[in-house]
Order: structure tokens, then C-alpha cells, then sequence
């Protein structure tokens, strides 16, 4: 029997109005999508506002969880896509939003099939969670942010105008993973299990490990940015931002795993140990 792919978190970053949140989580209620996150909201939450824009969603915005910064919002979190309305200058990977759905997919379903260290379906489950993040209303994300996704979604809307509201985006997102679910769970179970491109697209890491979250990797990252600056490796004040985002850019797109992640901090351990 095919198994219900498990639907995408939806994250807002830094968001503004409390009637852009409800209406966000309407357009996540009309295509299926319940789990709803929430990072630093300006006005502070619960928003009175957002309740009566949800609608039919009002659940969604009852159970919506706040967390101070993005990467606690992204604990579970393997595989995450930024929504954008504008390219960044920036290494990452990018994608329109039907592939990026595809490769949401792709990601979530080889999680599903993966006899991977986790001891219930609920692990299963966890171990393969995909995030959709957004930015904030007026500026959208940041590339701090951005550079913490795996890819980068941009649509190929009016190039004279091609900024959406925030629910638009989310509505926008949410179909376009609805109905690669769709199309997929009407292949049937012989089209689940094979190496299409579907598959193809995503490259997941090692069926035999499970992928380090965005939590697990920006605490990697944290550390090795203190370490390197503990050894003075940035020797350019001003461009160490930069530097510091290129590598983060870097690790990102390796996609490693959770084992990996635990490998590095031991190699940050040993080239450290003689300095401390």
C-alpha cells in the first residue's frame, strides 16, 4: 500500500501582520498542510488578527508553534526550500516551484523508504520532514537566512513585477506540493519504489544515514565560524560576513548526514584541542 507522503512545514520568518498570518494558513488548510511555524513575529503571538483571516484554517493558527530563531523553528528539518521573489547572489541551488515541489517529494519519499537508524514510523517520519520558509512582508528573507535552505525558489512570474503577498506565496508553494503528491500517490506503488526522476532531482544523501537537520548543521556551523575566528582566519573584518555565509553555502549544498555532522565536530575537536 502507498504511504501518504508526510506534508511540508510551513515557516515564517520574521512576520509582520497578524491578517497576512491567517491568510497564510487558509491557503496551507486548502491544500493540506497543518504545521505551521513561526519565527519572531513582529507584533508578538497569539495575534488577534490572524484568526479571523484564517477561515476554515483557525486550527492551524490555534496550533501554531513560535520559536525565537530559524534554526530552533527548523529542528526536524532536513531538507528546506526559501522562497524568494528575486535571485541571490548567492551558491545554493535553485529551482522554480513545481521542481522545488518535486524534489520536496522526492526527499520526503526516499525518507519513507529508507531502512534508515530510527526505530518507529514517527522517526521515519521526523528523519525526512521538508520546510517551506518565508520572509517577512516588506523585505522578504534575508540571506543569512536563504543561506541556512537547501534551495532557492524563485517563479518565473512577471519579471516587471513579480513580488507575491505572503499568501499567495504560501498558496502558491503548498499547490504546487499538493499536486506533485497527487500525481504521484495516482502512479501507485510500482511508481514509488522505482529510481525515476523524481528521485533523481532531490539527490539525497546516504539511504543508510539520516540527513542532518537545519538545527544539527547551524550548530555545526556556529562552531566552526568560532573556531576559525578563535585561529584568526578572518583576517578581514569587513568581508567576514561573507565569508562566513559562502561557507555555510558550502556545507549546505553537501547535504550531509547526521553521522557526518557528529564526524566534523570531532575533526573541529582535534584541530582545536592543542589551542584550548
Amino acid at each position: 500500500m502507498t504511504m501518504l507522503p508526510t506534508a511540508p512545514i510551513v515557516i515564517l520568518a520574521r512576520p509582520q501582520m497578524g491578517e497576512n498570518i491567517g491568510s497564510a494558513a487558509r491557503a496551507m488548510m486548502n491544500c493540506g498542510l497543518s504545521d505551521l511555524r513561526l519565527v519572531a513575529p513582529r507584533d508578538g503571538w497569539p495575534n488577534p488578527a490572524a484568526l479571523p483571516m484564517a477561515a476554515g484554517g483557525s486550527e492551524i493558527i490555534e496550533n501554531a508553534r513560535v520559536y525565537d530563531n530559524l534554526a530552533d523553528a527548523a529542528f526536524d528539518v532536513s531538507l528546506m526550500v526559501a522562497a524568494s521573489a528575486r535571485r541571490r547572489d548567492l551558491p545554493i541551488k535553485s529551482a522554480d516551484p513545481r521542481a522545488a515541489a518535486m524534489m520536496m517529494l522526492a526527499h520526503v519519499r526516499q525518507s519513507m523508504a529508507s531502512p534508515a537508524d530510527v526505530a518507529s514510523p514517527a522517526d521515519v517520519a521526523s528523519s525526512g520532514r521538508v520546510a517551506m520558509l518565508f520572509g517577512p512582508e516588506a523585505s522578504g528573507l534575508d540571506n543569512d537566512e536563504v543561506v541556512l535552505a537547501d534551495i532557492l525558489v524563485t517563479a518565473p512570474l512577471n519579471p516587471s513585477y513579480p513580488s507575491l503577498n505572503l499568501a499567495q506565496a504560501v498558496l502558491l508553494m503548498a499547490w504546487e506540493w499538493r499536486m506533485a503528491a497527487y500525481l504521484a500517490s495516482q502512479q501507485g506503488d510500482a511508481a514509488a519504489s522505482d529510481h525515476s526522476d523524481l528521485d533523481q532531482l532531490a539527490k539525497p544523501v546516504m539511504p543508510d544515514a539520516p540527513p542532518a537537520s537545519i538545527k544539527e548543521r547551524d550548530f555545526l556551523f556556529q562552531r566552526l565560524e568560532a573556531a576559525l575566528d578563535d585561529g584568526g582566519f578572518f583576517t578581514a573584518p569587513d568581508m567576514s560576513h561573507v565569508v562566513k555565509r559562502n561557507l555555510r553555502a558550502f556545507f549546505t549544498r553537501a547535504a550531509p548526514s547526521a553521522q557526518e555532522i557528529s564526524t566534523l565536530h570531532g575533526v573541529i575537536q582535534a584541530l582545536t584541542r592543542k589551542r584550548d
